[in-house]
């Protein structure tokens, strides 16, 4: 779960970027290399200062 700053929840739709897509390709295609944005202690989500509430299970 992240919620990119700026943004409320209704506008969340239309400010879709790479996660989005990488998330698609991970859980629809398993491709293991987009995992790497969300799963990890170094998932790249982690460090995205555009992104807050970062919480990784």
């Amino acid at each position: 779960m992240a919620r990119k700053k700026g943004c409320e929840q209704g506008q969340m739709l239309y400010s879709a970027d790479g996660y989005v897509t990488a998330w698609f390709m991970w859980q629809l295609k398993s491709v293991q290399n987009a995992a790497k944005a969300f799963v990890g202690s170094d998932a790249e989500i982690k460090s995205n200062k555009l992104y807050q509430d970062v919480n990784i299970n």
